[in-house]
């Protein structure tokens, strides 16, 4: 009798690699992260325990970045919503930058 091993196969949604994902999703706070389950709950009581469940409702602890990216991967409208959190991050941390060098510009004039 033999034993089949499989490889692990590199998930992803729609072409973007599963390395990129976790990337993006590292990204998101812990408040986004609550706002996230807050609003996709029901699709959680699928697979996590009462208990996990319990803690996640309380606040006790936040989703990891393995349940977030199953949930992009299983859900459209929450893929829509991580990405729009994403995005809105993103612009704000592009205003900080873009301040930050007009302060460094405006330091080397003087």
């Amino acid at each position: 009798m033999s034993v089949q091993t499989l490889k692990p196969v590199n998930r992803g949604v729609n072409g973007i690699s599963e390395k990129d994902l976790i990337f993006l999703i590292e990204a998101l706070d812990r408040k986004e992260r609550k706002l996230i389950f807050e609003k996709f709950s029901e699709d959680f009581k699928e697979v996590l325990t009462r208990a996990a469940m319990y803690k996640l409702t309380r606040g006790d602890t936040h989703l990891k970045n393995e349940r977030i990216l199953w949930l992009i991967e299983n859900n459209e409208e929450a893929k829509k919503f991580v990405l729009d959190l994403l995005k809105k991050k993103a612009q704000r941390m592009l205003e900080i930058i873009e301040k930050l060098e007009a302060e460094e510009e405006e330091g080397e004039e003087e």
